[in-house]
């Protein structure tokens, strides 16, 4: 809460926990190209950004939704999915010529075992050159998914039902656990395969081409409906102008019929009264000359 005059109200992100600016600002003073991590509960990104003046340009996107092009069977959020999408961005980055860069984790930490700590050693292990300490990279073991292997197999001879239970999405891909470790092996051969080969270059290219394509279509079409829509509803309110008109002709005839028709019933009126005195005195005279 603000106590005195010189309280400052921090940004908006910072007070959501979404950005660190003083972080950030140290990563952009040195104009190197950022490995950005970001992860959820079920994937895993890296993506390397460069920083302009008109905002953030990303060069570089891996997930590990893509391990599954190269052969991986295993879960997307687990430790070894993280360095092998670390070991994909960095592949994509020494393909397009980019060999170094700057971890920025926004505000997550790195510790020891972590699947952040296991994407930068998957990062650096592919050849780029980033500012690490070793010490926090997990053992071979354990980004290998050897580990997942031994507990999966135990489990299984232990409580069948709960093996079912908890390995289940394994079960829907017709995957095993126990051979998460010969799945890591063959997506590590089938990235490098793919980067000897020289087609990755022109994968990434075609990816970037179909973005440009693609996004300028999207923002085009949503405004068009909106601007034909308006002069519609416009026209609609020259209806009721008709029908206002027309209970003026209605009012305007009325009052004539009736005024009208007085006019004639008082002049017959008139004549009948006449006719009948005329015939009253010719009756009259004539009986008196014949008395």
């Amino acid at each position: 809460m603000a106590r005195n005059a010189n309280y400052h109200v921090p940004f908006r992100r910072r007070r959501e926990g979404k950005t660190n600016f003083h972080r950030r600002q140290r990563l952009l003073r040195s104009t190197t190209p950022r490995l950005v991590v970001r992860r959820s509960n079920k994937h895993e990104r890296a993506s390397i950004v460069k920083a302009k003046v008109i905002g953030d340009v990303t060069v570089i996107d891996a997930c590990s939704q893509h391990l599954k092009n190269y052969g991986w069977k295993g879960a997307t959020g687990n430790l070894p999915s993280s360095y092998l999408t670390g070991y994909l961005a960095g592949k994509y980055a020494l393909a397009l010529g980019y060999k170094e860069a700057i971890l920025d984790i926004g505000i997550n930490t790195c510790r020891k075992d972590s699947r952040i700590s296991a994407l930068l050693c998957g990062a650096i292990q592919a050849g780029l050159k980033m500012p690490h300490d070793p010490e926090v990279f997990p053992s071979e073991d354990r980004y290998t998914g050897k580990h997942i292997a031994d507990f999966a197999a135990k489990l299984k001879k232990d409580n069948a039902k709960q093996y079912d239970i908890q390995f289940a999405d394994y079960t829907k891909r017709s995957a095993k656990p126990e051979s998460i470790p010969t799945y890591f092996k063959a997506t590590v051969k089938a990235i490098n395969d793919e980067y000897a080969a020289g087609t990755m270059k022109t994968k990434l290219a075609n990816r970037t081409k179909k973005n440009k394509t693609e996004k300028p279509k999207t923002t085009k079409a949503k405004p068009k409906p909106t601007t034909v829509a308006k002069p519609k509803t416009t026209t609609a309110t020259a209806k009721p102008k008709a029908t206002t008109t027309k209970p003026k002709t209605t009012t305007t005839t009325k009052p004539k019929t009736t005024t009208t028709t007085p006019k004639k019933t008082t002049s017959t009126t008139k004549k009948t009264t006449s006719t009948t005195t005329k015939s009253q005195n010719k009756t009259t005279g004539t009986k008196t000359t014949k008395k």
